[in-house]
């Protein structure tokens, strides 16, 4: 089995490209972006006296109805951060 295969894949081309990026960006990063909306729909309005596990609530009841990044928005964000990164 392994004859086989070695001989179908000797041909094989692969082509690679690397780019030279940052250890880590937050702009690079779609999740950041998520947390970020978090943030701004949920508790820069919040009330203090509300409990950790309101916040809870609140913030799964966003994730789970889909209206944290619906799919167009998702798209332009990526698209964003595909921009970011340098092309050599």
């Amino acid at each position: 089995m392994q004859t086989i295969f070695a001989n179908q894949t000797t041909h094989l081309t692969i082509k690679t490209e690397f780019h030279l990026m940052a250890a880590y960006s937050p702009k690079l990063n779609l999740v950041e972006y998520a947390i970020h909306l978090i943030r701004q729909k949920i508790l820069h309005q919040a009330d203090c006296k509300n409990s950790l596990t309101q916040f809870e609530s609140c913030i799964k009841n966003l994730c789970d109805n889909q209206k944290l990044l619906n799919k167009e928005q998702i798209i332009n964000i990526l698209e964003h951060i595909e921009s970011l990164v340098p092309n050599f």
